[in-house]
């Protein structure tokens, strides 16, 4: 009787998955498929063993070999053409399924044989120019029996199938098929599948999950949908809101069509967000409209929103967990398909808890491309490796919608009969269904990296970081004009200000271009609304007022503040006047044009300004002065100025001589040249060290002494030491104020030569060094605190410094990037290629107990509001937070009115909807007390659910934050 055998290229089995190229493994593929095709079932009345090619075996006339192409280079010399003389039937095996079996089917001897085969086993005359019945089903059998032998082979068990049962089984089957006979050959062909799952369930006897991960490459199209429709099995589809309403747009029936499908349970959407936006640089407010405008999307669209957080882009950060239970996503996938770095250690199931302690379930298995052979092949590893780490068989296949290879289907029509390798599954119901690994992941934020800034570097294009800086700045000047206008409506007992709503939807869209030119034009006008906003504000405040010229100053910032506010000296009618000292204002500095006053100012408050004639103005004497040659002070700290280089030699603290930094500025030369790390296996040959420039000061100006604000100006150059040319020059200014921590350093900026692409190793930055090597450094992104790592930092707010004795906080004014070029060493980066912004400003402040004030302050300076009528008292505040660590984020009209549970009498009264962040990582019980007494309050989710009626107690609103909260509260007042 002539038996068979498939020649494989390596010696051993498992190595067919990781040796082979995408032609050769098709071709083995392809050989298991012609392996247990019914012409050589029926004929060798058994299933091929496999035989390594260097080792063919013997040469036997009844013999029939199944030669795949990779295994024909290492077949002995000789060999081959022997085996052909001697009349052994040598099927060659190529890439192409159908070339492959044709030539089988054409071979004249093994047709021969078959007939002689099929009379001596009674099957009697049949044809052979008809393909055998379920001939596809075969070729599927053979490409999940080699996946199963790989899969026993991986979990280091042996190949145990009850092979005399599954041959007869398999016998009868191609018989069967041979006879045209189909239903037969599915049912013998269904008992020779449950001989394959038994063998599996030797070794994992638990049910296996294979998720159908379906991608869109770019908009979706009828035709992608209808090919995902068409699959029988549950296809998990990654469609983001944009997606779905452009193809409601351009072709209801196909949305039609797709929210069939999923009603029917056919298909479950993936997806959260409207667009990829670059979330993880951009303020939470950002990441939450693109949540609430992608829900939007999908019910109006798809009818559900998605079971399962994911995006194509890079969208992960350790904020991400509550920002989805806000608005009611429960699953993720914690998976990066686009470029980027985050934790990547693949789990089938687990809880990932965010920063704030909400918790979502979600997977983080990498997903196997089935769009070509090669991967397929893989299939049987990765299964092993969830059954072994996870104890939970799962893995996710991913491909296009219009998928053009057999090998998947191979997969799905075997798992319509019999889950051998899984059954296909909905990825929202297996992790709700099936139990986490029992412990809960909560990654650090520093270890979570964005790619937008390499991508936009290397696609030249223009302000990589200023846009980004510039879209916070908008960001800040769109929460100032809404606590405005909402602060008036709340004072005239109306409801909140509509236009806000308005004016968010036109802000965030500028977050998914970030086009510095719009976002630039765009803060223009929110400036230009916020002074008329402010006189409207100011003239509710001061409608009882007496009449009498004098200025209110207006603090946005949810704490109390010691501001410096600058007036010109000139008054409206060409009188030259100053501010009265009393009891908001503390001191008063005069200079030639301008009048500084440093102003103690009230909680989202206003404090009004008297003025008195310049003539008669007698400043109060001060003990020391605020600057002098060399140096700044004030009551916190005393700054050294460097005359050899322009900048900071030292900052220190009253009554210590340690130095508790020092600045100065840097372009770093390498360009595009490699670097290797001190201490690396290849230093220090063949190296490069980062090469820096030298700063030379050419003068240093003492521009003011106090009593308000003292000034120290320099100018100098930066020299490539190598060349001694000069690759850029620079003006630094230096400025103290009195009742103030921070130290502001403006920075103007001229690059003489251009910089390189590789943003991360051609720069200007300000470096900062400080004394302890034991500091603990943290940085601020999505407005919360998180401990940074050693090298680069994606940080769009303050960057501390606490080496237990004191603080220091730096606060960049949203520039985004800096490097840790040595444990005591920053560089912030303030130009690379492409950057057209040159002006700069960081503030330095010494022992600020709350970082997130410092950079509320440093970025939101109190409005200025002449005004005709004082009010009644010299200064008061509208809104009050107890807790110094919540900042208000956002105060508007309620997104979803219809939600909240009001009475019948309730009815019409002024709502307000609040939003707060959490910005330390601490746990706050905060007291919101407004100007206007609160009847009622609510915490409520972005979905507008009520997630619990707030208490109030002396008139002041009742909450809870967890670490790094975002809370949403509606008041009724």
């Amino acid at each position: 009787m002539p038996h068979s055998n498939i020649l494989l290229p390596s010696w051993h089995l498992e190595d067919v998955s990781r040796d082979l190229n995408e032609q050769e493994a098709a071709a083995i593929l392809n050989a298991y498929a012609v392996a247990v095709h019914p012409w050589m079932i029926a004929l060798c009345r058994a299933v091929p063993h496999w035989t390594a090619a260097p080792s063919p075996g013997e040469i036997d006339r009844d013999r029939v070999v199944i030669l795949p192409e990779p295994s024909r280079k290492n077949l002995p010399t000789g060999w081959l053409a022997q085996a052909e003389e001697t009349g052994v039937i040598v099927l060659n095996v190529t890439a192409d399924r159908e070339e492959t079996l044709q030539a089988m089917r054409s071979h004249s001897r093994l047709r021969e044989l078959l007939q002689e085969q099929l009379q001596e086993a009674g099957v009697g005359e049949v044809s052979l120019d008809t393909a055998p019945a379920q001939e596809d089903l075969f070729s599927a059998l053979g490409t999940v029996y080699l996946l199963t032998l790989l899969l026993s082979q991986a979990m280091y068990h042996y190949d145990n199938i009850d092979e005399t049962q599954f041959c007869e089984e398999l016998i009868d089957a191609a018989e069967a098929a041979i006879r045209q006979q189909g239903d037969e050959t599915e049912t013998k062909m269904a008992s020779a599948l449950e001989q394959l799952l038994e063998s599996r369930e030797k070794f994992y006897p638990v049910e296996a999950h294979l998720i159908d991960l379906c991608l869109l490459n770019g908009p979706a199209k009828a035709e992608d949908i209808d090919a995902v429709l068409q699959a029988d099995h549950t296809v998990n589809l990654l469609c983001s809101g944009e997606q779905a309403a452009e193809l409601a747009a351009q072709d209801p029936e196909a949305i039609a069509r797709l929210k069939a499908g999923i009603e029917q349970e056919q298909v479950a959407i993936l997806g959260g967000e409207y667009e990829d936006v670059a979330t993880p640089l951009l303020p939470l407010q950002t990441l939450r409209y693109q949540l609430e405008k992608g829900r939007a999307a999908y019910l109006e669209h798809l009818g559900v929103q998605p079971g399962v957080w994911m995006r194509m882009r890079f969208g992960l950060s350790t904020q991400l967990p509550l920002m989805l239970q806000k608005i009611g996503i429960n699953n993720a996938y914690h998976l990066v398909l686009d470029d980027g770095v985050y934790p990547d250690e693949e789990q089938s199931h687990y809880a990932w808890e965010g920063r704030s302690s909400n918790i979502v379930q979600t997977i983080s298995r990498i997903p196997l491309s089935v769009e070509n052979a090669s991967s397929l092949l893989k299939v049987p590893e990765r299964i092993a490796d969830a059954m072994n780490h996870d104890h939970l068989a799962c893995v996710v296949l991913a491909r296009w919608p219009q998928l053009k290879q057999p090998w998947f289907e191979d997969l799905i029509r075997i798992q319509k009969i019999s889950p051998i390798l899984g059954h296909f599954s909905r990825l929202d119901s297996f992790l709700q269904d099936t139990e986490d690994s029992g412990h809960q992941v909560n990654n650090d934020q520093r270890h979570y990296q964005s790619p937008y800034f390499d991508q936009w570097g290397g696609q030249r294009r223009k302000d990589t970081l200023s846009r980004v800086a510039d879209f916070w700045k908008l960001q800040e000047a769109h929460n100032t004009l809404s606590w405005l206008e909402n602060t008036k409506a709340l004072l005239s007992g109306q409801s909140a200000d509509e236009s806000v709503t308005s004016r968010e939807r036109t802000v965030q869209e500028l977050a998914v271009e970030l086009k510095r030119e719009a976002i630039v034009d765009c803060e223009k006008q929110t400036r230009q609304q916020m002074e008329q906003a402010a006189a409207g504000l100011v003239e509710k405040i001061t409608a009882r007022g007496t009449d009498q010229d004098c200025a209110i100053i207006l603090n946005p910032l949810s704490h109390p503040r010691t501001a410096v506010v600058s007036f010109p000296l000139t008054g409206p009618a060409g009188e030259k006047r100053v501010p009265k000292i009393g009891a908001a204002v503390k001191h008063v500095q005069v200079d030639s044009d301008q009048v500084h006053a440093s102003v103690q100012l009230p909680a989202c408050g206003f404090a009004a300004i008297d003025f008195q004639p310049a003539d008669s103005f007698r400043p109060p004497r001060v003990k020391a002065p605020l600057a002098g040659e060399l140096f700044l002070q004030n009551e916190f700290f005393h700054v050294q100025i460097d005359p050899k280089t322009g900048g900071i030699q030292r900052l220190r603290v009253h009554g210590s001589n340690e130095t508790l930094l020092s600045q100065r500025l840097v372009y770093r030369l390498d360009g595009d040249v490699g670097t290797v790390p001190r201490g690396g296996a290849n230093w220090p040959q063949s190296s490069y060290e980062p090469r820096y420039s030298v700063m030379v000061a050419d003068s240093v100006e003492l521009v003011s002494t106090g009593p308000v604000q003292g000034e120290i100006r320099t100018r100098g150059r930066l020299i490539d030491p190598s060349s001694e040319r000069v690759v850029a020059e620079f003006e630094q200014r230096f400025v103290v104020a009195r009742g103030v921590r921070s130290l502001q350093v403006e920075m103007d900026i001229q690059p003489k030569t251009d910089l390189a692409v590789r943003i991360d190793r051609s720069y200007l930055a300000a470096r900062f060094a400080w004394a302890s090597s034991a500091a603990r450094v943290s940085a601020t992104l999505q407005q919360s605190q998180f401990v940074v790592g050693e090298q680069r930092i994606e940080s769009t707010g303050p960057v501390e410094v606490d080496d237990g004795d004191h603080r220091i906080t730096l606060e960049p004014h949203f520039l985004p990037l800096h490097h840790r070029t040595a444990q005591r060493m920053l560089d912030s980066v303030l130009v690379v290629q492409g950057e057209s912004r040159r002006s700069f400003r960081y503030d330095v402040a010494v022992d600020a107990p709350h970082p997130a004030t410092v950079s509320a302050e440093a970025n939101t300076p109190p409005l200025v509001v002449p005004s005709k009528k004082r009010p009644t008292t010299d200064a008061a505040w509208l809104y009050h937070l107890s807790a110094p660590s919540v900042q208000l984020a956002g105060v508007g009209p309620v997104s979803f009115p219809e939600s909240i549970p009001l009475k019948e009498e309730e009815q019409g009264r002024p709502l307000f909807q609040f939003d707060f962040l959490e910005t330390e990582g601490q746990h706050a019980v905060t007291r919101l007390g407004l100007v206007r007494r609160p009847r009622k309050a609510w915490e409520v989710d972005f979905t507008g659910k009520v997630l619990s009626e707030l208490e109030i107690q002396d008139d002041q609103i009742v909450f809870e934050c967890l670490p790094c909260d975002y809370l949403r509260v509606v008041a009724m007042c």
